[in-house]
């Protein structure tokens, strides 16, 4: 089968099957692409309606919206606008999800586990349409890259479903099973079928490209067209390493279990506020923030109608950008994303500084190191000036390797930290497949470190 063929029979057979299973993504893409066309004015006031009618929707429907606080701030007001509504912590989710459920369930009616990543699992329910609506957005913005539903695809995931992705035409590698043999497979995979997009969770995709031009150096640059990344925070020598050595295309999507996809990288490299999936704000001690300020990102879903979740706050921090970007597309640009808001641990000197720092260090030391001497690492903070560095490596690793790595925990944390390297056959990722870069090595009482918890 050809692979013009191949591609156009996954397409419809995938489109097909949604349609009939109820969750109509075709008609919902071409909306979407429909509504793309309008101005950036046009398409606030349309998404200012349809946000105006999910809010009186949940507060007719949803019981927990009529008690508690919300019975309080939405008191004597049948359009309470948005600011009026309490923000809805994970917790909440958790502890009050049947409350959350809309009184009737409409038929196809499905739940959705995260992959408990920020700590215990959270189930959110979906009715088909906001389901479609969701893939509709993901595969609008696929097609921004030219790429289309059903081409070859090479996905490195936490999970996989065997019929649903033998219908979208994907070889899924667990990232839960990410042994040298089942890289060893990704690789071949790789590099007989040739799949037009490898997508997945950037640190498993940058531990293929490393093992594939350590195994075969002298391979042609280009090795696939696109690489879509999402589920982990992306950092500049992912997107480095991705690019030298498989010679793709890249960008970064963003999304949670709670509303689906919420922002994704265009071709001009800006990361879109799916705004017509989501309604996203920021705030800071929950108000909301000023204009290009850093904040928790919060979000309201605007499709789901099993569990229409509004100004649900999900743990990430970020800025919205005032410029537009220059593709012309009329969605707000997300224009700093830094990940989980809890993910930061004090300095030597009191101070708090984000884990995220150590990662974005790694960039130099990649670069200048020997192929294989780093392919994986995870910073454990034991107390402020004490941390212990895992290095899964398959060659070259020495002492001025290691030398770095204890210059990188200092130049974030204080000159006075200490940092044990141990270099090890394999670091663990997370039960969901996810890779911590960093994370505390235990719970410490009294001086303000985060608790152990696991992490996107």
């Amino acid at each position: 089968m050809s692979p013009a063929i191949e591609h156009a029979f996954h397409r419809g057979l995938y489109l097909s099957l949604q349609r009939l299973r109820g969750r109509p993504v075709g008609p919902f893409m071409e909306q979407l692409q429909a509504w793309e066309r309008l101005d950036r004015a046009a398409l606030q006031e349309l998404n200012a309606v349809r946000l105006k009618n999910m809010l009186a929707y949940a507060r007719k429907a949803v019981p927990l919206y009529a008690t508690g606080p919300w019975r309080e701030s939405l008191a004597g007001s049948t359009a309470a606008p948005l600011q009026a509504w309490p923000l809805l912590e994970r917790g909440t989710i958790k502890a009050h999800g049947a409350q959350l459920c809309a009184r009737h369930r409409r038929p196809g009616t499905f739940c959705r586990n995260s992959s408990a990543s920020t700590g215990e699992p959270l189930q959110v329910a979906w009715n088909p349409h906001g389901a479609a609506w969701g893939w509709a957005n993901e595969y609008r913005v696929m097609h921004w890259h030219g790429i289309e539903p059903g081409v070859r695809t090479l996905l490195m995931w936490g999970s996989g479903h065997p019929l649903q992705d033998w219908v979208r035409n994907c070889k899924v590698f667990r990232t839960t099973e990410l042994t040298p043999a089942r890289l060893d497979e990704a690789c071949e995979y790789l590099l007989q079928q040739r799949p037009q997009l490898c997508m997945g969770l950037p640190s498993a995709l940058t531990a293929l490209a490393r093992h594939v031009r350590q195994r075969y150096p002298g391979l042609p640059q280009s090795l696939v067209r696109h690489v879509k990344l999402g589920g982990e925070q992306v950092y500049p020598f992912q997107r480095e390493e991705l690019t030298r050595h498989l010679g793709a295309k890249l960008f970064e999507s963003y999304g949670c279990t709670e509303v689906g996809p919420i922002a994704a990288q265009c071709p001009a490299g800006s990361m879109h506020v799916l705004a017509c999936n989501v309604h996203l704000e920021i705030c800071r001690d929950g108000k909301p923030a000023s204009p290009g300020e850093l904040g928790d990102i919060v979000v309201t879903s605007l499709s789901n109608r099993a569990m229409p979740l509004v100004r649900c706050k999900i743990g990430d921090c970020g800025r919205v950008s005032e410029e537009p970007c220059e593709c012309g597309r009329p969605y707000p640009v997300l224009s700093n994303l830094l990940g989980r808001a809890a993910d930061l641990f004090l300095a030597s000197d009191g101070t708090r500084v984000h884990g995220s720092s150590l990662v974005q260090g790694l960039r130099t030391l990649l670069a200048e190191a020997p192929l294989g001497a780093v392919c994986q690492v995870l910073f454990q903070q034991i107390d402020q000036r004490h941390w212990k560095v895992l290095v899964e490596s398959a060659a070259g690793f020495d002492a001025t390797v290691a030398l770095k790595l204890s210059d990188l925990v200092r130049a974030s944390f204080g000159a006075e930290c200490s940092a044990e390297i141990e270099r090890v056959t394999s670091v663990p990722r997370e039960a969901s497949g996810k890779f911590r870069y960093y994370r505390p090595l235990i719970s410490t009482v009294g001086n303000g470190l985060n608790e152990t918890r696991s992490s996107a």
